[in-house]
């Protein structure tokens, strides 16, 4: 029996009933609004990675309905679907990092913010973890970040890692620098020392740290003996050169803030394409984009599930109505452990009797050209 015959036994008025039921089915959801800000630009490969990963959590959890809205989110910076309003801007400070114009990219990102009035607002990566979320630090909108590198302490969005206490949570990225030292160490085993190739930057600077805290605790299967950061790409160049003749491989961190002797933003592919025809030494790195660069290998601390971590953490905002507060921040597991198969055959390197240590080999090497 339906609950209007019921109600028809009970002599219940089922004309109110109707009513109330046409207008509840009258009555829409309230859309969702997310709001995601990226540190850097669209073409940048680590950005691409965690969007993917964005977009695959968005997916599950039904803010996207199909693949061609996904796709028209890394396309473009606005999609509509049928549970969520979406909202994406950029920040560009790869190539736009100077002091005003992270003011500038602060000031009209807020602006967009506030116009869009976001139900949740993700944040990617250091600078706008940095910029945009201490403009939104105890503010009603609740913050996920995703690949802060080093604690996230470090900007005060969070009291603990475990009781983060505010209006902002989020993933960082922990770094497994040891284990692609260890697979470099596996692949070249006489390689016993290295040095750290990297560009000035607020994401190789943390990972630098790190690399070097845990050479101190003997913690690493490579000796390191030098450090290289830089934003002059002249500098870069000369002391990699020097460098290469004195240690087995390198660690290479981020390269993609240097300039050139009149000042100008060297794209990261252009030095990679450098580094790739005049370096005669294995390397290590710390993501897969350096990988599909050119560079030998990695163990990945993955875009991808940077990405989709945090927007998981967000879906438990937006559906379960937790909050941030009490949400401790997270680090995603490891991604595969990838190796390049043109580097390795550029610099001798036999696969065929490896492939049980690698989870992924990359064909590709965008630094390179097709």
């Amino acid at each position: 029996m339906s609950l209007i015959q019921r109600r028809a036994v009970l002599g219940l008025p089922i004309a109110a009933l109707c009513a109330g039921e046409a207008l509840a089915q009258a009555t829409p959801t309230k859309k969702k609004r997310i709001f995601i800000v990226s540190s850097y630009h669209r073409e940048y490969i680590w950005s691409q990675s965690t969007q993917k990963g964005v977009n695959a959590a968005m997916r599950k959890f039904g803010y996207l309905d199909n693949d061609t809205q996904a796709d028209a989110l890394v396309k473009g910076n606005t999609v509509e679907t049928s549970r969520a309003v979406i909202g994406k801007v950029w920040m560009d400070t790869k190539r736009r990092d100077s002091g005003p114009e992270m003011a500038s990219a602060t000031a009209r990102i807020m602006g967009d913010i506030r116009a869009f009035k976001p139900d949740v607002v993700l944040l990617g990566d250091d600078n706008a973890a940095r910029f945009i979320g201490g403009q939104l630090l105890d503010s009603a909108t609740p913050v996920v970040f995703w690949g802060i590198n080093g604690l996230p302490l470090k900007y005060g969005l969070v009291d603990s890692m475990d009781t983060p206490g505010r209006n902002v949570t989020g993933v960082w990225q922990q770094g497994y620098h040891r284990e692609s030292l260890d697979l470099l160490k596996r692949l070249v085993p006489k390689a016993k020392t290295f040095a750290i190739l990297a560009c000035d930057s607020e994401s190789s600077r943390p990972n630098a740290k790190m690399i070097e805290q845990l050479a101190q605790r003997g913690a690493l299967p490579l000796k390191l003996v030098d450090k290289v950061m830089t934003n002059s790409l002249e500098e870069f160049k000369s002391r990699a050169l020097e460098l290469s003749k004195k240690v087995d491989a390198f660690f290479v961190l981020n390269h993609d803030t240097l300039r050139d002797a009149k000042g100008n933003h060297v794209d990261m592919l252009e030095v990679g394409r450098w580094y790739l025809n005049n370096i005669r030494i294995p390397e290590a790195s710390h993501e897969d984009q350096f990988v599909f660069e050119g560079m030998l290998l990695t163990a990945n601390d993955s875009g991808f599930n940077q990405g989709y971590l945090a927007m998981e953490m967000a879906h438990g905002i937006l559906d379960k109505g937790l909050s941030p507060a009490r949400m401790a921040v997270r680090t995603p597991e490891r991604g595969p452990y990838l190796v390049n198969r043109n580097r390795a055959k550029a610099l001798g390197i036999s696969l065929e009797d490896a492939m049980y240590l690698i989870d992924e080999v990359v064909e590709k090497s965008l630094a390179l050209g097709p």
